[in-house]
């Protein structure tokens, strides 16, 4: 069997969402991607395809791919992630290996380049099912460093008292002294200012630009109609929560999916109730949109206790990743 390698091109990319969407099958998180889907994911960080990719070629066949997603950071720290994917049916022939190396190449490169002094990981994430790449991974010498769960919970049995109002607030001894709100557009900067900040002190994470935030918040798959901010008394968003809906899900899932993209809470606004009605408000609205399930990722070291609340409302575990990672500068 002849393997024939370049950059992925413009062209291609209808190729790669369906590597991506076979392979995701066989490691047990199933997926539809399209083409346009990963178009604006690369334009949007960016991922260069003559230079931040590589593709594995059987005749006109695409067999497998990978590319560097360098996430550059005056904070903290200095990431990229090398991400691919091998068809299932080619697997076990060398060609994830040379893939690999390339990928693992090309980040070191990019972190290097870097002109400041933090320190720069090298991060490749991968599904617990997939055995043959966790084998791979360890024979780089890469070290697996954190483990992260997707969550969902059936609406079905959503209780009554959960099916609270946009405007309802927890009931407590207390005032809540917030309230729930839809999203607003207009307010997208405060909310990525107030998302930076709510995330400052969990692990991995480094401010997210603006043109990051315009794809998360109004890109593929967005749902801003059902997503919501906590506002104070004096009206600033203390707290935040995303939802997308990926129809192209549906049949491979078997159910209608609402997942909450991200959540998070202001640091001196934790324990007072804004996250779990943030999250009961999403439900409520999710079940009367019709959905079957909502979902959410969550790393499993979490310092807030978020997945204590997850559990709280229904959650439970569904599928796994784990985080391998190679120490490029320490300083």
């Amino acid at each position: 069997m002849s393997i024939t390698y370049r950059p992925l091109r413009d062209s291609d990319y209808d190729a790669l969402a369906d590597v991506f969407n076979q392979a995701d099958l066989a490691d047990g998180r199933a997926q539809h991607q399209v083409a346009d889907e990963i178009r604006e994911e690369f334009e949007s960080h960016p991922v260069d395809l003559a230079d931040h990719t590589l593709a594995a070629w059987r005749n006109d066949d695409l067999v497998g791919a990978v590319y560097a997603y360098y996430l550059p950071s005056e904070v903290r720290e200095v990431r990229c992630y090398v991400m691919g994917a091998v068809r299932p049916e080619y697997r076990g022939q060398g060609i994830g290996r040379v893939l690999l190396a390339w990928g693992m190449e090309k980040a070191e490169s990019l972190l290097r380049s870097t002109n400041n002094d933090l320190p720069k990981y090298l991060r490749v994430d991968v599904s617990r099912a997939n055995h043959s790449a966790l084998r791979l991974l360890e024979r780089a010498e890469l070290q697996p460093i954190r483990y992260f769960a997707d969550l969902h919970r059936p609406l079905a049995t959503l209780e009554p008292a959960s099916a609270t109002s946009a405007s309802a607030t927890p009931a407590s001894a207390e005032p809540a002294n917030f309230r729930i709100v839809p999203w607003d557009l207009a307010r997208n900067e405060e909310a990525r200012n107030v998302k930076n900040l709510a995330f400052q002190d969990h692990w991995g994470s480094t401010p997210t630009l603006p043109e990051w935030w315009a794809t998360q918040t109004s890109g593929f798959g967005s749902r801003p109609d059902w997503s919501y901010f906590a506002l104070n008394d004096d009206d600033h968003i203390v707290g935040h929560l995303i939802t997308h809906r990926f129809e192209n899900d549906d049949e491979l899932l078997g159910a209608k999916y609402a997942w909450i993209d991200n959540i998070g809470t202001l640091a001196a606004w934790r324990g007072r109730g804004v996250a779990s009605q943030l999250l009961r408000t999403a439900l409520a609205r999710y079940r009367a949109e019709g959905m079957d399930y909502a979902a959410l990722g969550v790393d499993s070291d979490n310092p807030t206790g978020a997945y204590r609340l997850y559990e709280s409302l229904g959650f439970v575990p569904w599928r796994q990743t784990v985080t391998y990672q190679r120490v490029v500068s320490a300083c």
